[in-house]
C-alpha cells in the first residue's frame, strides 16, 4: 500500500498537528469534569469545580500549580496553554 496513503489514513481522527497523545486526553478530560458554564474562572474557580466534580488527583494537582493570581481563564484552551499541554496548530 501507498505509505503516503497510510500516513493520511492514519491521522483521520488522530492527534491535531501540535498536541501529543497525553495533550488530547489530559484537554479532554478537564473539559469533560469543568464543563463550560465555569469560564470565565480563575484558579481558586478551577480547582473548585475539580473537586466538586471529584477529578482523578492528577488534574487537581496539575490545576494547583497555576499561579494564584486572580487570572480568570477563559477556555479549556487557554487553561490548556498556561498548563503547557501542546494545543492545535491552526492554518494561516
Amino acid at each position: 500500500m501507498n505509505e503516503d496513503l497510510v500516513e493520511r489514513a492514519s491521522g483521520v481522527g488522530g492527534t491535531p498537528p501540535g498536541m501529543n497523545a497525553t495533550d488530547v486526553q489530559t484537554r479532554s478530560e478537564l473539559a469533560r469534569h469543568l464543563g463550560r458554564d465555569v469560564y470565565p474562572a480563575d484558579r481558586e474557580a478551577l480547582l473548585a469545580r475539580l473537586r466538586e466534580e471529584a477529578a482523578p488527583d492528577r488534574l487537581v494537582n496539575l490545576v494547583a500549580e497555576l499561579p494564584a493570581d486572580g487570572f480568570d481563564y477563559e477556555s479549556v484552551q487557554q487553561l490548556a496553554r498556561a498548563l503547557g499541554l501542546g494545543t492545535e496548530d491552526h492554518r494561516t
